[in-house]
């Protein structure tokens, strides 16, 4: 049984290994006269003093989640499976939730506003958590819709509500960047993909590629949001960056989007623009999959700034220096958004409460979030 995991700042490291324990019981992972590791061997992988973790373990017993063997070490208890251990864990996470969104209704938030700010900043941490990010799970259920496209929490925030739309319906997410993700929509390998990609020569999004990699198909654009793109730096911003031309510094190390995405064309764009050869730019090797990937690199001092969006930035509780406003479309096949669950999509664009969440979230304009254009051959 895997029982590595990183101490985080804030609770106390023996609280978050006693949580991980539970975590692990509540999962199934951890099963009854399993054993655990021992003291020493779990400080040592954990890089915390063997009494920290004495603790914890004292109080997983006293909890009656664990016992020890005299000369065998520590077990998973027998008895957890008859106490209903994660019935009772799941219920204390629901007075603690519950908690939660009382206290912010009492200081005025709406319930659009938390739980757009539950999907940011649950994305935030997971990156936090896990860099790099884990795919996640694919299910076989007959209503999953496949996104594979661009980054932006406002997609974690659809998928969210599509399922609370209709239960039945998964939404699976692969952020491969805007030109995977429309490559993946003429092949078939997905179902619905997102893009913020300009033409240089006739300054329109997205459309021109529709037409270049799509010519015999009618496609539909349904604008998601118009978001700002800028710099993602240090809060309080130490280094004095102000604009682009100071990735060229020898001393900025930078953090990049993978090759293909709209911001890494973005990117390389702005580049040109201010002379900066990407050789110049220390860092720029480097790549992140999403824009919470790359503002966490930042938050945890891995980089010094990262292009992407405002919502990210802020998410990670970084400074943010806008450069460019643009377009995120989504864009499928006509006739599959005719269809279920394709239809729910514009439904839930056009909603007054995916509306309330968006216009919460720093660096979103939604004034024409839900409008269509037509790709015709």
């Amino acid at each position: 049984m895997e029982m590595d995991f990183r101490i985080l700042p804030g609770d106390s490291a023996y609280s978050q290994v006693a949580e991980h324990v539970r975590l692990q019981v509540a999962l199934g992972k951890l099963k009854p006269d399993d054993r655990l590791p021992a003291i020493r061997e779990f400080a040592r992988r954990l890089r915390l003093d063997p009494g920290t973790v004495a603790r914890a373990y004292r109080e997983l017993e006293h909890e009656g989640i664990i016992a020890t063997r005299r000369g065998r070490g520590s077990f998973i208890s027998a008895d957890v499976r008859r106490a209903g251990f994660a019935e009772q864990r799941q219920k204390r996470l629901g007075v603690a939730v519950e908690k939660s969104i009382m206290e912010a209704l009492g200081m005025g938030f709406t319930v659009e506003d938390i739980e757009a700010a539950f999907t940011v900043h649950l994305a935030a941490w997971r990156e936090r958590r896990e860099p790099g990010g884990k795919k996640r799970s694919r299910r076989t259920d007959r209503k999953v819709i496949r996104f594979r496209g661009s980054h932006d929490i406002a997609v974690e925030l659809l998928a969210l509500h599509l399922g609370t739309l209709d239960p039945a319906v998964h939404v699976t997410t692969d952020f491969v960047g805007s030109l995977a993700g429309l490559v993946a929509l003429a092949s078939g390998e997905a179902d619905i993909t997102g893009a913020h990609l300009i033409d240089g020569e006739s300054g329109e999004y997205n459309v021109p590629f529709v037409k270049k990699l799509m010519p015999n198909e009618t496609v539909t654009l349904i604008n998601l949001v118009q978001r700002i793109q800028g710099l993602m730096v240090k809060s309080g911003n130490p280094e004095h960056i102000i604009g682009v031309r100071d990735l060229g510094r020898k001393e900025i190390t930078f953090v990049n989007r993978q090759k293909g995405s709209g911001t890494r064309i973005l990117l390389d764009s702005q580049l040109r623009k201010t002379g900066i050869p990407v050789a110049h730019v220390k860092g720029y090797g480097r790549e992140e999959t999403t824009h919470s990937a790359v503002a966490a690199a930042v938050a945890r001092g891995e980089a010094d700034a990262g292009l992407g969006a405002q919502a990210a930035a802020s998410a990670a509780g970084l400074d943010f220096i806008p450069l460019v406003k643009e377009r995120y479309d989504l864009i499928m096949l006509e006739d599959r958004l005719n269809s279920k669950p394709y239809n729910l999509v514009p439904e839930v664009l056009r909603s007054r409460e995916f509306h309330s969440m968006l216009e919460s979230i720093p660096g979103y304009d939604i004034s024409e979030t839900g409008t269509t254009v037509t790709v015709r051959p």
